[in-house]
């Protein structure tokens, strides 16, 4: 999905991350493990939030010095988040996290939320721009975790509330990288452009990721939990009986769903739920290279910036 190569080098942000974790946590057993699960990290991500901040700074400033610090900063908050993400959602996924003692494993996602911000806080560029780069951290992960509190109480009921849910908790985050480069460059004149795409794009990463989810149960407790995404909702609207309206109206239990895990998948897409689902993703990721068009910068940037989306 993004190619970091043009702008920036993914392993030279890994590596300012493990910079920066070493200089944050002083606990020989605790960096090991932060170091670790950077290194994890690394390999399941393709850094988009961070290389979208790194981007950012170097559209709006034309500074490719603090760039690839700015994107690993911004990477270390979203593998915090990722952190507690699993943890609350008790997914079963094989990371160094997941099985370390529940202590450490909140220690790692509180020391990595502190350790991005100040790692921005030292960085040599003028106070207002830190300032208000670190108001936008603070606003935006606030509006990620209401977003996330709507998707885990299961109150979401409508396509339009599951829209509305990503938007805060996924679009909020793209909008945080966006704004963290955005702020450090001293650009504040397409904020309301800016906020548009990311948004879309949030939007349709979520829903790409629930459609991915829906595939990997083994790893992913999104049915278990009963979480309503698109495809899901798509089915549960459905004039057809289905499987997933059965679970969901509790005629039948987790147990029973899951030993006809492949009947469920086949009834999705014979129903055309997940290609329901896709179309929605392209819809948002169209939106979004509009709005990318809109953007008052040179068209090497605009380009580059819908490869993330491409």
């Amino acid at each position: 999905m993004l190619n970091i190569g043009e702008m920036m080098e993914k392993e030279t942000v890994k590596m300012k991350m493990r910079e920066i974790v070493k200089s944050c946590f002083f606990v020989p057993s605790l960096q090991e493990a932060v170091l670790t699960s950077v290194e994890e990290h690394a390999e399941r991500s393709d850094f988009l939030f961070g290389c979208l901040a790194g981007m950012h700074y170097q559209i709006f400033s034309e500074e490719v010095k603090e760039s690839e610090r700015i994107a690993a900063a911004v990477e270390l908050l979203m593998l915090a988040g990722d952190i507690l993400d699993d943890l609350m959602d008790q997914d079963s996924l094989e990371t160094s996290w997941s099985k370390a003692p529940l202590t450490t494993s909140f220690h790692m996602a509180i020391g990595l939320l502190l350790a991005g911000q100040k790692a921005i806080a030292d960085l040599p560029i003028d106070d207002d721009k830190k300032a208000k780069a670190q108001s936008y951290i603070l606003s935006r992960l606030l509006q990620s975790l209401n977003g996330q509190h709507m998707d885990v109480t299961n109150g979401i009921q409508t396509e339009a509330e599951y829209i509305e849910m990503v938007k805060k908790k996924s679009g909020s985050l793209v909008a945080m990288a966006c704004f963290v480069g955005t702020a450090l460059a001293g650009a504040e004149k397409n904020t309301v452009i800016i906020e548009k795409y990311a948004n879309d794009i949030g939007i349709a990463v979520q829903i790409d990721n629930d459609i991915d989810a829906l595939y990997r149960w083994d790893e992913k407790n999104d049915i278990k939990a009963k979480k309503k995404s698109l495809p899901v909702l798509y089915m549960l609207a459905s004039k057809r009986d289905n499987l997933l309206k059965q679970y969901f109206s509790n005629h039948i239990d987790y147990n029973e769903l899951y030993a006809q895990k492949e009947k469920v998948i086949q009834q999705m897409e014979q129903e055309g739920a997940f290609y329901y689902a896709k179309v929605m993703s392209h819809i948002y990721k169209e939106k979004a290279l509009q709005e990318i068009e809109k953007l008052d910068v040179d068209d090497r940037y605009k380009s580059v910036l819908k490869t993330i989306i491409l």
